[in-house]
């Protein structure tokens, strides 16, 4: 079969605003994965029965969309911008599944009350990093490298090619189907690197740095900063 590829062409004059260099590769390189991931989302109107292959490449437009339409509120009205892209992200990302897994051994620790509040914490500084930076994109070429037919078990790993000005990059996406039938997406390996690890290990350091105390790791959670420090 061939592999399905689109191209994405944002022409937006919209612009965001991270400050110094150092930052500004940050937001880029987590921008550049995260706008990946997003582009495999299930829009709402999509069967929760279509194959995870063909969905990357059907709903992507949405998204594309949005930065078009909403990124130019990015400093004017930031939180409009962030909760347009949330509400595409939403379908499909399992941010609590991703959330309770970045707190790892330390999530049975917590009261549910701070499981909860992680949650909400992780997922407002993923979509609000993302958003910040995949504003200025330009062009993004992605093509998934291994489509098939809709997989009989319960999980798969979509396999896709990023070009962008930043370059090449490899993504892989881990989908699993829950017990409606939909697909979700819960982890991302990025070039070889697991995100999902790489936030687990940065919480428990975070877990260790402030003595266990889980409420002050939650405040000074940001995931720009995790990545940054990979």
């Amino acid at each position: 079969m061939s592999a399905l590829t689109s191209r994405f062409t944002s022409t937006s004059n919209s612009t965001a605003s991270v400050s110094g260099t150092a930052g500004a590769r940050v937001a880029r390189k987590f921008a550049l994965w995260i706008s990946a991931a997003a582009l495999c989302i299930l829009a709402p109107m999509v069967s929760a029965a279509q194959n995870p292959y063909a969905m990357i490449e059907g709903v992507s437009g949405q998204l594309l969309n949005v930065i078009r339409t909403e990124g130019k509120n990015l400093n004017a009205n930031p939180q409009r911008y962030y909760s347009a892209v949330d509400r595409v992200l939403e379908p499909v990302v399992d941010f609590d599944f991703i959330a309770r897994g970045v707190m790892g051994s330390y999530a049975k620790k917590a009261t549910p009350a701070q499981r909860a509040k992680f949650a909400s914490t992780f997922r407002r500084d993923l979509v609000a990093t993302f958003a910040r930076g995949v504003a200025t994109f330009g062009n993004l070429d992605v093509k998934v490298i291994n489509p098939g037919s809709t997989p009989s078990g319960n999980r798969v790993n979509v396999l896709q090619e990023v070009r962008s000005k930043e370059g090449l990059t490899k993504v892989s996406y881990t989908l699993v189907r829950n017990r409606s039938g939909q697909w979700k997406l819960i982890n991302v390996i990025l070039n070889g690197v697991n995100l999902g690890k790489t936030f687990r290990g940065q919480f428990a350091q975070a877990m260790q740095a402030n003595n266990g105390n889980i409420d002050k790791v939650i405040a000074g959670w940001s995931a720009a900063d995790k990545v940054a420090g990979n």
